[in-house]
């Protein structure tokens, strides 16, 4: 997986790719103004230069969110700006360096960058056409449902931490033709791009040109007071040579981080970071729990029982379960059939809180109870199960299917009963994604948590039915791992629990046995060989039942993107000390 420069770099890929189009950024009309240079960076005899333009930009794609959203001040968003403009700078001197030591760009890279600028170009067409066309074919596509799963980055082998998702240079996956090549450097090949373009535009339907008008006026604005030539050829001639110096820098910025991009097999994420962070989120959990009486944890632990480490088992503690939810959903029709019949028998809707006490005739007396009951038969019998199933590109796809409620029922709950226990995990994602209408199990960090408090109540956002049926399933901790509710009725549709195991984690848990006095964690760490030690117990312990991502896949990503940050920072701020940075401020003083 590739990484990218962290902090203010990426922030430069993220810049390099803004459209400049539809908004006029400046405030004279004259270029000298926007020429002006604001700041100088000066290494080995060689001046870079940035303009007050650069600033501008900068600040628009930049500076501005951070003063809006983060409360910055106007002078420190531009002072940041003008950071990430240095940074860029140096970061594609010091790239273009490391090009030259190599002998130069080869005819692969140039045919790249090529590529970039004509797609770029293609994909700001495109970005019109999308808002002429709106959203008008979206509801003719069939949904589909993608289960994401994890790509695992390391394993343990040998007693080491081995990558197993080691990072390839951007170049090496460009598919280059020598025979159709082209070159971003030779003036020939960049006119063909407009060529291109227009050829695409007037193969395309009158939408693409629209969009193409749309996307013309939007440059006319954006170099309003320039006084230049406003015919298609020029404006997108220079368009094209804006994009294209973007997607130079943009392939410098990548030079730069593969240069100090670790290729080895062999990460250099240890054994020891990984059960040092581990015991670090213990002890951060004991200190805000325990040490500090944070009320949060049922709160944290509900919504997603995966980003807690340490656990409260004190005597009257909630204790906390995990359910799988299947859903057989009321579509917009039977939602609203639902919602009336319930406000005729209560008099009141289904989101005005707990339902009142009204008796067997109902609120005035005028629809019983049995009707109600009757009436709600009929429009739960409504309900079809949803069947998809998995395409070439493993998308779920719905189709067509005689599957009725209960036949879905009687198959989820005798492949689960007959299935072995590593079985039962899988089986049931798959349900999930074949027969599941509940968007939020798609793709979930844990499962739905539920708790039973000391009085055997339920302690949940979910409702009432809902949690009865998960308190029976978890049976008072007695519940095992793949039992099955029958349908459960809310006012959702119809609900199929499944018991996926306690929210807390009983392999991780065990390692967590007692707090030193400086709150440090006090484990057996055994042997990196031994399977019981707790590299292996984390390494073994899935995350979610349900996916096949492991506390050590957890504890591993964190650590390596945590040094990797640390080192690419490392390396930038080493480049910038080389620079003597000299800032104009008079010169921008009216931006801010």
């Amino acid at each position: 997986m590739r990484k990218k420069i962290v902090g203010l770099l990426l922030c430069f890929t993220l810049f390099s790719m803004s459209i400049l189009t539809g908004c006029s950024l400046f405030t004279r009309n004259t270029q000298l103004y926007y020429d002006t240079v604001v700041a100088t960076l000066e290494k080995d005899g060689k001046v870079l230069q940035i303009t007050k333009k650069e600033l501008i930009e900068s600040y628009s794609n930049y500076g501005a969110m951070y003063e809006q959203y983060y409360g910055y001040s106007t002078k420190d968003a531009y002072d940041m700006s003008l950071t990430i403009a240095e940074n860029r700078k140096i970061t594609v001197n010091e790239a273009e360096a490391i090009v030259k030591n190599r002998g130069g760009l080869t005819k692969k890279e140039k045919a790249y960058i090529w590529q970039q600028t004509m797609d770029s170009l293609l994909d700001n067409l495109n970005s019109y056409y999308d808002e002429i066309v709106g959203n008008e074919d979206e509801t003719e596509e069939t949904e589909s449902i993608t289960f994401e799963g994890y790509t695992k980055n390391a394993k343990i082998e040998n007693g080491q931490v081995i990558r197993t998702t080691i990072p390839t240079k951007v170049i090496d996956s460009f598919e280059y033709d020598e025979n159709n090549a082209h070159d971003y450097s030779n003036k020939e090949d960049l006119a063909l791009i407009y060529d291109n373009f227009v050829d695409f535009v007037l193969s395309g339907n009158e939408d693409y040109q629209k969009a193409f008008e749309k996307y013309k006026q939007a440059l006319i604005v954006s170099e309003q007071g320039l006084d230049l030539s406003q015919d298609s050829p020029s404006l997108f001639a220079r368009e094209i040579d804006r994009l294209c110096k973007i997607m130079y820098e943009n392939y410098m910025v990548e030079v730069f981080s593969e240069e100090y991009e670790n290729y080895d097999e062999i990460s250099s994420v240890t054994i020891n970071d990984i059960l040092s962070l581990y015991s670090s989120k213990v002890r951060r959990g004991y200190v805000q729990y325990e040490i500090e009486g944070d009320s949060s944890y049922d709160e944290t632990i509900q919504k997603d029982a995966s980003s807690v480490y340490y656990y409260k088992n004190g005597e009257g503690e909630t204790q906390y379960f995990t359910v799988a939810n299947i859903l057989l959903k009321f579509n917009d029709e039977q939602q609203a059939t639902y919602d009336a019949l319930y406000e005729k028998f209560y008099g009141q809707s289904p989101d005005d809180g707990d339902a009142p006490d009204v008796g067997d005739m109902g609120y005035d007396g005028s629809y019983s109870k049995t009707q109600y009951e009757n009436d709600l038969n009929a429009l739960y019998s409504q309900l079809k199960p949803v069947v998809r199933e998995k395409d070439s590109d493993g998308n779920y796809v719905e189709k067509e299917s005689s599957l009725t409620q209960d036949e879905l029922l009687k198959l989820i709950q005798s492949q689960l009963s007959s299935a072995k226990t590593t079985e039962k995990a899988d089986l049931i994602n798959q349900y999930i994604y074949m027969y599941n209408e509940d968007e939020g199990m798609f793709n979930a960090s844990s499962c739905y948590v539920i708790g039973q408090d000391a009085d055997g109540n339920a302690v949940s956002s979910f409702v009432e039915p809902f949690n009865e049926a998960g308190l029976k399933l978890y049976n008072n901790g007695a519940g095992k791992f793949g039992d099955t509710s029958s349908y459960v009725r809310t006012n959702y549709g119809l609900h199929i629990l499944i018991y996926t195991g306690k929210a807390e984690n009983e392999n991780i848990a065990k390692l967590q046995t007692s707090v030193d006095e400086n709150y440090g964690l006090v484990y057996n760490e055994g042997d990196e060989y031994d399977s019981d030690s707790a590299i292996y117990i984390l390494y073994n312990t899935r995350v979610n039942p349900l996916v096949d991502k492991t506390y050590f896949d957890v504890l591993y990503d964190e650590v390596f993107k945590d040094n990797s940050g640390e080192y690419e920072s490392k390396k930038l701020e080493e480049a910038r000390n080389g620079y003597v940075i000299t800032h104009y401020e008079s010169r921008y003083s009216d931006l801010v």
